[in-house]
């Protein structure tokens, strides 16, 4: 039952503290506990305002919780009211709006299921091509530590990359001695100190020159160097931080000739003013403002954090994309890319109809010639629940979503005209999981269709979310005639 909070609870409660975040994972499906509306509730009829709390809580909510593709829902087991979060594949953190004040009071953190210590490395591997995107919400205040910073550094660097590239060079006035009169010339000072010392050729001249924007570049370099600084203190974080300090190095190598200079908001107004606006100065400028308040991704500190998303399915689709890549180098082929639109076949309706699918379009296809491989990328659970399940074990649901990939993949079999074709649906799993299945020599499962002169060869594949070089061989056997 909800009791009285003394003015010291009262006050505690004001600051940011666990029960002011739910929490889940991607592709989960949680049922949270309603505490932290039932605390506003007078104990007489706690159960029901408590479900009229919940029902407006969704409501408000439902569309910042709909950018995260979160579905909301209540649930009674019987005896306690919860509410039910159905995350997919997006992670993330926002704020929340509290049904009683209609201020942003809460925040709800989306984790990967596979750990921030596995998403590293595959960021590094795709070439930081996905990144956490800052949501235009308000700031979260949170203070417990879920988000490593290097993720926030990679974002902020990578703005920073894009805005060196974009520097504009704009005219300054110069004021220098020159020995042909150029722009505005001192006239006094030639009279009244040149000509009497006998320099008839030296011109206090002031004139425009087109110069590279020296105060910006200093803003950059302040902000690289204090990036740099927060890197080098995670180094034992991985590999891909590593690499981070190399860009920031790289960067700051770009602007070394500025001296770093700390802004302030009228140097800051002033540069957005005077600079040409494009989408890379502004989110340059904005990673400039977030470095020197010391803003973090939520979850950093004490500080409040930035709301954020970051869509796993096309990060998962992008590290396979990377790691097929490095398998064609050694066996061969023209690698084609969904994510290009190199694989796009068109649908043609008759009559046109605009509500249907219009294309079909394969993550990868490897062509070899009399042989084409078409790979799909499903960043599901698939392999971990048959891996610890068996297949009549499982889910109804997850067995339809396993039958509706294999439809899909044999779909986009009947692309190409090519005699042999092989199809493989891959799916990511944890280091211990393909540890276990490549010793046992589970890790691939195959199965053939022969119809006339065409054979199709389909591939149910696991992968681990951090797959080293040396283990590339393990997946190479299934690209090879």
């Amino acid at each position: 039952m909800a009791k009285k909070q003394t003015p010291d609870e009262w006050a505690k409660g004001l600051q940011a503290n666990h029960s002011d975040v739910l929490e889940l994972q991607d592709n989960q499906t949680a049922y949270l506990s309603t505490e932290f509306l039932s605390q506003h509730v007078d104990a007489q009829f706690e159960d029901k305002i408590t479900a009229k709390l919940g029902r407006q809580f969704l409501n408000l909510n439902r569309d910042q919780l709909n950018r995260v593709k979160v579905d909301p829902g209540i649930y009674y087991s019987g005896d306690e009211l919860k509410l039910k979060l159905k995350a997919h594949t997006r992670v993330g953190a926002i704020p929340l709006l509290s049904p009683v004040t209609h201020k942003y009071e809460y925040s709800l953190i989306i984790k990967p299921r596979f750990g921030w210590e596995g998403i590293g490395p595959i960021l590094s591997t795709t070439g930081w091509k996905i990144l956490p995107n800052i949501l235009n919400l308000p700031q979260l205040k949170i203070s417990e530590r879920r988000v490593p910073p290097w993720v926030l550094s990679s974002v902020i660097l990578g703005r920073l990359e894009k805005l060196i590239k974009q520097l504009d060079r704009r005219f300054e006035m110069d004021e220098l001695h020159r020995s042909k009169p150029k722009g505005k010339v001192d006239w006094s000072d030639y009279a009244r100190k040149q000509v009497p010392e006998g320099n008839f050729l030296n011109f206090k001249c002031r004139y425009p020159e087109l110069q590279e924007n020296k105060e910006l570049k200093s803003v950059v370099h302040y902000a690289l160097k204090r990036q740099r600084q927060s890197l080098l203190t995670q180094r034992d974080a991985g590999v891909h931080v590593l690499q981070l300090i190399d860009l920031c190095n790289q960067l700051i190598q770009k602007v070394a000739e500025c001296p770093p200079k700390q802004p302030n908001y009228i140097q800051i107004d002033t540069l957005q003013s005077s600079m040409m606006q494009g989408e890379a100065v502004e989110q340059g400028l904005e990673a400039v403002i977030w470095t020197t308040e010391n803003k973090g991704l939520a979850g950093l500190g004490d500080l409040s954090g930035l709301p954020w998303m970051m869509n796993m399915e096309e990060l998962f689709e992008s590290y396979v994309e990377s790691v097929i890549e490095k398998i064609v180098q050694r066996t061969g082929g023209t690698l084609k890319s969904g994510r290009k639109r190199e694989t796009v076949v068109p649908i043609s309706w008759d009559p046109p109809f605009l509500g249907s699918q219009g294309s079909l379009i394969p993550d990868l296809m490897i062509d070899k010639g009399e042989h084409v491989y078409i790979i799909d990328a499903k960043y599901k659970d698939h392999w971990e629940d048959l891996n610890i399940d068996s297949w009549y074990n499982i889910s109804d649901t997850i067995r339809e979503r396993h039958r509706n990939d294999l439809l899909q993949i044999l779909a986009y079999a009947s692309l190409p005209e090519n005699a042999e074709i092989s199809c493989c649906l891959m799916y990511p799993c944890k280091q211990q999981t393909w540890d276990s299945l490549v010793k046992r020599d589970r890790h691939i499962h195959t199965a053939e269709i022969t119809r006339g002169d065409r054979h199709i060869t389909l591939h149910l594949s696991a992968i681990p979310f951090s797959m080293k070089d040396k283990e590339l061989g393990e997946l190479q056997k299934l690209f090879q005639n």
